[in-house]
């Protein structure tokens, strides 16, 4: 499931993958909350944890992650993963040049720091 970060900076998502992560979790948690950022022109900056609790996405859910940015390329500003997954850090990496704006990794226990990062001019 994908619950939400409390404590997240004004204009900074925060959100951190717990057990498994489904399909129906976007739909219900993510989706929404990034289309409410974007309403009106807003920017997406986005703090995604997967920490030791994180379990693995079914293949409905790394469908809906695809999904996600590409609708609203340009809203997206800045995400943070924070993982000390190495082989999901090293996706995230490979793949960054192709998402949009700005991504970078940050290790769990520099979750302040990707929030800060997130929230910076």
């Amino acid at each position: 499931m994908i619950e939400p970060i409390e404590g997240a900076p004004p204009g900074v998502l925060a959100f951190k993958a717990v057990g498994k992560v489904e399909a129906a979790d976007y739909e219900q948690v993510l989706t929404p909350a990034i289309d409410k950022a974007i309403a009106g022109g807003g920017k997406v900056r986005l703090v995604y944890e997967f920490g030791a609790e994180y379990d693995g996405y079914s293949v409905g859910a790394a469908w809906e992650d695809m999904k996600l940015w590409t609708p609203h390329l340009r809203s997206w500003e800045r995400c943070a993963v924070v993982t000390n997954h190495r082989m999901l850090g090293d996706a995230v990496r490979a793949f960054a040049m192709l998402m949009p704006g700005d991504v970078k990794v940050f290790p769990v226990g520099e979750r302040e720091a990707a929030l800060a990062w997130a929230a910076a001019d």
